[in-house]
């Protein structure tokens, strides 16, 4: 299948309109072309921004039938942050720092098209967002997965719950593991516009290139989130100033993101620091199969590799 034929059946695949022959020929196509694999993560975005557009119903009409269209909002805060918290019964749906009320709630309408009504926080999620501001994590985040989440950005928020306490990955390691890796700009536009941060853990995903990155909240907060984690933010910058991306160990041959935590244990005159993926493997080394270091490898990482291995 031709990328033109792709291009115009994209949306119909994303909405299930297409006969599972001509999906499963999308599929194979976009798994082998980059730009028409970016070109599904752009249309999914673009219409998730359509959804944003909806317009919050008139206050005559909210206050009729509030009971019917409303969710709930709570104040907290912890650690010497305070944020506004939207939820359901099913669980958090939208997490905001700074601002006023009226700013949350208008936030909330152009998203979800429903008002919010001041409620008591259940405890389980208040524990979930004060440990989260405090650096503890959450195993388990609470989220009310509602259909205003786009099936990528669904996959892309998910896959960060999986960053353990204390580590962080990489944009195109987050691409490479939700089946996308040529949509690393889309995961980046989700990481920026993540409703909730904190508890869905945005903060522990950086460049490829190294160091810590930018972050919807600024990159100082950024890095105290990470610091409240476990993560040695200045060691991480110098390592990116190196140009160093992994670690490995002389002992057992593995390498691992620095912030693994293996990758921690290994003694300092057994590291062996490296820069892509193909110098590690040159030397006879394998990636760990905690964090997956190798998982977002660059096109060109890969073809020099290729070039080694024949």
């Amino acid at each position: 299948m031709r990328c033109r034929s792709v291009l115009t059946r994209i949306d119909a695949m994303r909405t299930g309109e297409l006969a599972s022959t001509d999906r499963d020929e999308i599929h194979e196509h976009i798994g082998d072309c980059r730009s028409c694999n970016e070109s599904v993560a752009d249309v999914d975005v673009f219409a998730q921004t359509i959804k944003s557009l909806a317009a919050a119903p008139p206050r005559s009409c909210r206050d009729a039938v509030t009971g019917k269209c409303s969710d709930s909002y709570a104040r907290i805060t912890a650690s010497g942050e305070t944020v506004w918290v939207a939820f359901t019964d099913r669980g958090l749906r939208m997490i905001h720092r700074g601002g006023t009320l009226e700013d949350v709630r208008e936030r909330y309408a152009n998203r979800h098209a429903r008002t919010l009504t001041e409620a008591k926080l259940p405890e389980k999620f208040r524990k979930q967002v004060e440990a989260a501001l405090r650096g503890e994590g959450v195993d388990d985040p609470q989220i009310d997965w509602d259909d205003d989440f786009s099936g990528i950005e669904r996959d892309v928020l998910k896959m960060l719950t999986r960053i353990p306490r204390g580590e962080v990955r990489t944009y195109s390691w987050i691409a490479q593991q939700v089946g996308r890796p040529g949509a690393v700009r889309a995961v980046g536009n989700i990481c920026a516009r993540n409703v909730v941060p904190f508890v869905v853990p945005c903060h522990r995903v950086v460049p490829a290139s190294g160091g810590v990155g930018q972050y919807a909240f600024g990159s100082a907060l950024k890095r105290e989130l990470l610091k409240r984690e476990g993560v040695d933010v200045d060691a991480l910058e110098a390592l990116a100033r190196k140009n160093v991306r992994f670690i490995g160990s002389k002992t057992t041959k593995i390498v691992c993101f620095p912030t693994c935590r293996d990758a921690r244990r290994i003694r300092e005159e057994n590291r062996v620091p490296f820069q892509d993926a193909a110098a590690a493997e040159q030397k006879g080394f394998r990636p760990c199969r905690k964090c997956q270091p190798f998982a977002a490898r660059t096109t060109s990482s890969k073809s020099r590799s290729s070039r080694v291995s024949s």
